[in-house]
């Protein structure tokens, strides 16, 4: 309870003495123009969450209450022109990490290469929910894929004109027994952003005699801000393929779609009130047609300037269907309610 006081504590005290001019890093449009060229030298930033949540296993019949404790830091410094570095610090589930750890160098106007631990170029970035859906859940988690995890990464960055972006990119993982490649094609305007990319691992796995597998996953992504709603979709397919011939290869399919509608609310104190809803579709096996289906719902009500200090309210519920199974059935149930504050 005192880490929990604490994490809020601080949070209120970034929320009022922060400037007023800081950015609403949830809900800002797509894209920024003047954004590097008002870069400052030196840039602090970060979120704090502290709340509760509330996790209900149906088949088990039983309920968890765990709090929700997590706070980012990120420092960005550009001591030359041409040169930035930037650090995350991400402090989760009793434990403090680095999140992001690279330096950056601009050599041409549209080229740049950045190398160190960072994530991987490859979907939307949910910035909303206190976990991941149940697609991002999945490449990143499972044994088989781990795809989506931040690794130490080599990235070659080019844009065309103002609007593409093609990044391609090398990441090694801590084991050493595996390897990334990363491609993504990015075209990005003040309303639409849309990506498609791909990534492709490869593998040797101690704990299966040994047996090499390269598994790839690809995602074709669009956001699109109008102004009274923001539309997120994409649709993900991952295989793994072994060399072995004993193995049989795994092939999942996932779909996700978002919709949230930022209300401006005319008062010094409360500032937006934002309903969100999102449902995403997970076949964790197409040959076995195993499926996982997430539906959930939220309402955030932001307070302060730019809504830097929120308290954000979600409802999910996971159902499933195995071979088996004649239709889907509920797996389980969590609420989640926390406050944030964004600095």
């Amino acid at each position: 309870m005192k880490k929990f006081l604490l994490i809020l504590t601080a949070g209120l005290f970034f929320c009022i003495f922060a400037e007023d001019d800081t950015e609403d890093k949830v809900f800002e449009k797509a894209n920024d123009k003047t954004k590097d060229k008002n870069e400052s030298v030196i840039k602090i930033g970060g979120l704090i969450e502290a709340g509760f949540d509330i996790h209900h296993k149906v088949n088990q019949d039983s309920t968890e209450f765990k709090k929700i404790g997590v706070a980012e830091i990120e420092f960005s410094a550009r001591p030359v022109k041409k040169v930035r570095a930037e650090i995350k610090l991400k402090y989760k589930n009793d434990s403090l990490r680095i999140d992001k750890l690279y330096g950056q160098y601009n050599f041409l106007d549209f080229a740049t290469v950045r190398a160190g631990f960072t994530k991987k170029s490859f979907g939307l970035d949910e910035t909303y929910f206190y976990r991941e859906s149940i697609i991002t859940s999945y490449l990143e988690s499972e044994e088989d894929f781990r795809l989506l995890n931040h690794e130490l990464t080599l990235q070659y960055r080019h844009k065309f004109g103002d609007n593409w972006r093609a990044i391609g990119g090398f990441s090694w993982a801590k084991d050493t027994l595996r390897y990334h490649q990363n491609y993504s094609v990015e075209y990005e305007n003040e309303r639409l952003l849309v990506m498609l990319a791909a990534i492709i691992g490869h593998y040797t796995l101690p704990n299966k005699d040994y047996t090499k597998a390269t598994t790839f996953a690809t995602s074709l992504a669009a956001k699109h801000c109008a102004k009274f709603v923001v539309s997120e979709v994409d649709v993900t397919y991952g295989s793994v393929v072994y060399e072995d011939e004993d193995f049989e290869n795994i092939n999942i399919l996932g779909i996700r779609a978002q919709e949230y509608f930022p209300i401006a609310i005319p008062t010094k104190a409360l500032r937006q009130i934002i309903p969100i809803g999102e449902i995403a579709w997970l076949s964790e096996d197409i040959e076995t047609k195993t499926i996982k289906t997430q539906l959930r719902g939220g309402l955030t009500f932001g307070f302060a300037k730019n809504s830097m200090l929120q308290w954000r309210n979600t409802y999910s519920t996971i159902l499933r269907k195995r071979e088996k199974d004649s239709s889907l059935s509920p797996h389980r149930r969590r609420f989640d309610s926390q406050i944030v504050v964004l600095f």
